[in-house]
Parts: structure tokens; sequence; C-alpha cells
């Protein structure tokens, strides 16, 4: 089975085929936003949910939430739903990537799509994440809280 890894340190989301070599490697963030009930993911290892396609939302683009192909949940204690996804690829604020979640990993509309079409032929299992320690994963509103944000103005 294949398997994801997350450095939050490196800000890096690698794909491993079922014998340990490296598919390929994005550019991913935990930019969490404050709204959320925890501050980052925490080292480990999880085992992903969705493991042969990622689930999907009607209306799932780039510009959305969870980007043109859907979200990989994997098993997180105390927070369902959280996984790896891309999305709001052109948005004002911190746009791709960097964008903030409630939790989640972003990464690119790119990286979901080959994930996807390698998770078609070999399932994926877990995602180990690394060097995601509170400093190397602050919160966007930690990282930008000199920024003024108008009252009705979402973040996210």
């Amino acid at each position: 089975m294949a398997r994801l890894t997350f450095d939050g340190c490196a800000h890096t989301l690698s794909l491993l085929d079922s014998d340990g070599s490296i598919v390929d490697t994005w550019t991913a963030y935990n930019n969490v936003d404050r709204r959320a009930t925890f501050k980052h993911i925490s080292n480990g290892t999880y085992q992903i949910q969705d493991k042969s396609k990622p689930h999907s939302h009607p209306g799932d683009s780039e510009e959305g939430s969870y980007g043109t192909y859907g979200i990989i949940r994997f098993s997180y204690p105390g927070h369902p739903g959280v996984g790896v996804h891309s999305g709001q690829t052109h948005s004002r604020y911190k746009p791709g990537p960097e964008h903030p979640t409630m939790g989640c990993i972003r990464t690119t509309d790119e990286a979901m799509k080959k994930i996807k079409e390698h998770m078609a032929k070999s399932s994926l299992s877990t995602i180990t994440v690394s060097n995601n320690s509170a400093c190397s994963a602050m919160s966007a509103t930690q990282k930008f809280e000199n920024i003024y944000i108008p009252p009705g103005m979402n973040l996210i």
C-alpha cells in the first residue's frame, strides 16, 4: 500500500509507493484558522479513511474549500474530517496551499490529482506527520496577528 508523509517545517507532502520509493513531493501547509478547535496536527502516523479515492463534495473546484479532487481524510483523535486537500487556489488572502484550514493539510490541485490517480492503482494506508510542532505549524492567526480583519470579513 502507498502512504503519505507531511513535513511541517519543510512544508512538503510526499507520496510514497508500497516499496517506500518517493513518487513525488509537493508544497503543503498545516496553517490552521484561529476558529479551529486545535492549533495543528500533532506529529504521528494516522490511518487513512479514504483509501482508494478521495472523498468528494458537490461542486468541488480549485476555488472551493477542498479543491477539484476532494479530501483524503485520516483518523485524527477527536477531530473527524481532518485530511489532505487543495482548494482556494486564487484566494485574495494567502492563495493555494498557504490558505488557512480548520485543521487540515492543504496542498495543490496538481498534488491531489496525482495522488488520486495513484490511489486507483495502489490504495493509501497511512499519513505520517513530522516536524509539525506548534512553532513550525503556528496557526494562521498567530502568524498574522497584526493584520486588521474588518468585521464581517472571513479569512476562509
